[in-house]
């Protein structure tokens, strides 16, 4: 079991206090059993000295007393078959002009009840406590298994509460992974049931704001997919060849643009579903230049080297990076070596904190007002994916972002 989790604290707490109870009841069970020993001590000093006053038995005392005098066969049976109590303490010294104690008692145990034999040379009798071993001790018997009870109660009732913890956290794992089929509502009043109703409602109203998120964007591309289909095929009835070619252009572009925008859209609602290869890294390259329609190829000394990765989302880190390059630095440059790819550009160095610069629609001091601020978020997000760093440096007047295609070591 794991030391840290609440059960465990809460078995170890139960466990300390029923021992801490079982220890203090039988302690004072046994201080009520020695206190009990010391008065028949003294009881048997009181009546020593009244039957030496007088020499008889002291009924009425015996009878104030609730002691009982024991003959006859009975008595024989009692000091044949009576074990000493072990509880009896040793009879308290001799006190000058008090009472005397007689010169040999005992204290037995037989059938449930104490006996007090008190033998002196004028003086053989066996007393017998009315009172039961059971009677004496029912009381804190009855308190002591009240307070186990309780605490097992309480116990069972704090377990019970703690349970939908482990329910909430099974349920926040599914709901991460996108498998949370359904949102059960309690209507238990602790604060636990209170907090995992919470998620559950939350967890529900964004599963509908997704569900609704995606109708949305799926009949959004649906709409404009639809006209862009029918504008490439509307191209083929113009007779004017170099309108017919831009025309292609224009909407190849634009169709191009839409599934791009439909993996973007994937990567960052966390549905996307990398497919990893072994690809040569010129390919993505030159489909960057193809998404930005670049008139002139980037310089680069890559050739024929490769890395494992998914196509299509890695050719959006490309076309990101190279874009920014072209749009805010001169002489744009992709560079590899030692397992890292360097997407460098002369220019300004960034302004501001370059993880500002990594999360989405934040706009800060440090962001150019061109676009929508997801270019370097999406490039994240997709080294992220692939297990891949990402890092910056201006140096000698040049802005370098890397790509650490192996985790570094530190």
């Amino acid at each position: 079991m794991n030391r840290h989790s609440l059960f465990f604290k809460l078995n170890i707490l139960f466990v300390i206090a029923l021992l801490a109870t079982l220890v203090a009841g039988a302690s004072i069970i046994m201080h009520i059993a020695k206190k009990d020993r010391f008065d028949m001590m003294v009881k048997s000093r009181l009546i020593a000295n009244e039957y030496r006053m007088r020499p008889e038995v002291p009924t009425e005392l015996l009878e104030e007393l609730d002691l009982a005098i024991i003959t006859g066969e009975q008595k024989q049976q009692v000091i044949a078959h009576a074990v000493s109590d072990p509880l009896a303490p040793p009879p308290p010294p001799q006190k000058k002009g008090g009472l005397h104690f007689p010169k040999y008692i005992n204290l037995f145990i037989y059938d449930g009840h104490v006996y007090l034999h008190i033998i002196r040379s004028d003086m053989n009798l066996l007393i017998q406590d009315r009172r039961s071993e059971y009677d004496m001790f029912i009381v804190p018997a009855l308190i002591l298994v009240l307070i186990v009870l309780l605490l097992v109660v309480m116990y069972a009732l704090l377990r019970s509460a703690l349970l939908p913890l482990r329910e909430l956290e099974r349920d926040i794992l599914l709901y991460g992974e996108g498998k949370l089929g359904e949102y059960p509502l309690s209507n238990r009043k602790d604060e636990i049931s209170q907090v995992a109703d919470v998620f559950y409602r939350t967890a529900s109203k964004l599963r509908r704001l997704s569900d609704s998120r995606m109708l949305f964007i799926r009949n959004l591309f649906h709409e404009l997919n639809t006209p862009v289909t029918k504008g490439k095929l509307l191209t083929e009835l113009v007779d004017n060849e170099k309108a017919k070619g831009m025309l292609e252009a224009i909407f190849s572009r634009l169709a191009m643009l839409l599934r791009e925008l439909g993996r973007i859209e994937q990567i960052t609602s966390e549905n996307y579903d990398i497919k990893k290869a072994d690809i040569h890294i010129a390919d993505l390259i030159d489909e960057a230049g193809d998404l930005l329609f670049l008139e002139s190829p980037v310089e680069t000394n890559v050739r024929d080297e490769m890395i494992r990765a998914d196509f299509a989302s890695m050719s959006i880190v490309f076309k990101n990076l190279i874009d920014n390059a072209c749009k805010y630095g001169k002489e744009p440059q992709v560079l590899y070596h030692n397992r890292k790819l360097y997407f460098i550009s002369r220019g300004e160095p960034l302004a501001g904190d370059f993880k500002n610069y990594l999360e989405p629609f934040s706009p800060s001091p440090g962001h150019r007002k061109e676009g929508m601020g997801l270019g370097l978020y999406i490039v994240a997000e997709v080294l992220a994916l692939h297990q891949m760093e990402f890092d910056y440096i201006h140096e000698d007047g040049k802005n370098i972002f890397t790509i650490f295609l192996d985790r570094r070591v530190v």
